[in-house]
Order: structure tokens, then sequence, then C-alpha cells
């Protein structure tokens, strides 16, 4: 039995993944293999733009060196770490592509428990999974369920730039604070940045809100990043299955 507990990041994952979500034009894809045996699959492949390892470089000049690992390489392989240290995850795997691309992969038996054992509680409402249905549900009511499952969102080097600092901020607003703080290309980067979730059904779907049905098995979520940033709205979708 592997311990229940959640791996703190060091100041490099935390000032890496702030300015990844934040400065970066950045293409974040989640699978999720549902099968009709207890163990089912994810797969996500996370591609930056050459603006965000510039970036992350003169943010390293601020960090002192740990080993040979560049920041990036440090905040994959404290992912790695925090996922499999959950008793429902099994073959954990992360892969460098090259300096801007990295894939994942790990099988679990219990997606709902997974989001638990990483901080969100037993009681989380972020998502649900019941019988052949999955959903998902954040808003400003229960972001404070997802920065435990995702510390750097707590980290005062990405607060400034997230939804508990910026409620109510027009995009337009929110873009201009962007490109004074981290240049012209910062707000390109976060407008052409997205987050995908595909969810693939051992059999036929039938029902969903929000995204589209790619094929009778196979759905697909999508949305911009500065959705998240902002928060102004509930990001949620469901999906169902026979």
């Amino acid at each position: 039995m592997k311990p229940v507990k959640y791996v703190n990041h060091a100041i490099r994952a935390a000032l890496l993944l702030a300015v990844l979500f934040v400065a970066s034009g950045c293409t974040v894809t989640e699978a999720l293999t549902f099968t009709n045996t207890p163990s089912h699959a994810s797969a996500f492949d996370f591609t930056v733009e050459d603006f965000f390892i510039a970036v992350l470089q003169d943010f390293s000049e601020f960090v002192p060196p740990e080993g040979d690992q560049s920041l990036m390489d440090k905040a994959i392989a404290d992912f790695e770490r925090a996922l499999d240290y959950s008793p429902t995850t099994d073959n954990v795997r992360m892969t460098k592509l090259n300096d801007n691309a990295y894939q994942g992969t790990f099988t679990f038996r219990n997606l709902q428990q997974l989001f638990s054992d990483l901080g969100a509680g037993s009681n989380q409402s972020l998502l649900k999974m019941e019988k052949n249905r999955m959903s998902f549900f954040l808003s400003m009511d229960n972001y404070d369920q997802l920065v435990p499952v995702i510390p750097f969102l707590a980290d005062e080097n990405f607060e400034a730039f997230g939804p508990v600092y910026n409620q109510g901020l027009s995009e337009a607003d929110y873009l201009e604070m962007i490109s004074f703080m981290l240049g012209e290309e910062g707000p390109p980067a976060i407008e052409q940045s997205f987050i995908t979730m595909r969810v693939e059904t051992p059999t036929p779907i039938t029902g969903y809100t929000n995204g589209r049905k790619i094929s009778n098995t196979l759905y697909e979520f999508s949305f911009p990043l500065i959705d998240f940033l902002l928060l102004e709205n509930p990001i949620t979708f469901s999906v169902s299955w026979k």
C-alpha cells in the first residue's frame, strides 16, 4: 500500500508552474480511457511555446540551482511523484519529448478517489464518478478544493495571476495587466492557450453537457486558459455512457 500523502512542491516547481500557466502559450490535452475492467488509463500531452522557455530561463536566474534538473524537469518529476503516492494509481510514467514537450501516462482504479488523495478531501465536489457517468464542476465556490490538488495555485507567485485576486476583472483589463507585467508576448500567448479533456468510454455515449461528441465512444471538452484564470463562470462538463 502506497502512503496517502501529497508531495510538497519546492520553490522551483512553484515558480515554474506559475509562469507556465500565465506566461506561455501552451496546449494541455488530457485523455481518459474508461474500460469494463477495474483498471482505467490516463494520458496527457503538454506542449509550450519557445516564449515560455525564454521566460523560464529568466525566472531560473532567481532560483538557486538544485542538481542538474531544469525547472521544468523538476516540476514534472514532482508531479510524477505526487501521482505515484496515491493508492489508486499505478504505472505512472512521464516522458520528456524535447525541451518544449512532455507526455505522461498512468493507470487508475478510482478517479474520484484520486482527487481526494491529492488533497481535495473526501467531500470534494470537483469531480464525481457515478455508474457510467463522469462530471466535473469548478467555480469560485469550490476553487479552494482544487488548490491542494495543484499546490502552486496557492503560491504567492501565482495567486496574483489567478481567479482569487482577479474576480470581476474583465478579460481586456486582465490581458493589459499581463502585458505590463510580462511583456507584449504575454497576452497573445494566453489567448492561444487551451486545456482539453478527452474521455473514451467502453460503451456508446448516451449524453453529455458542454463539449462535443467526436464519435460514439469519444467525448471532448476544451476551454481557453483565460476562462480558468478569471473563473467568471463555472467550468463544467459531464458525459455518460451505456
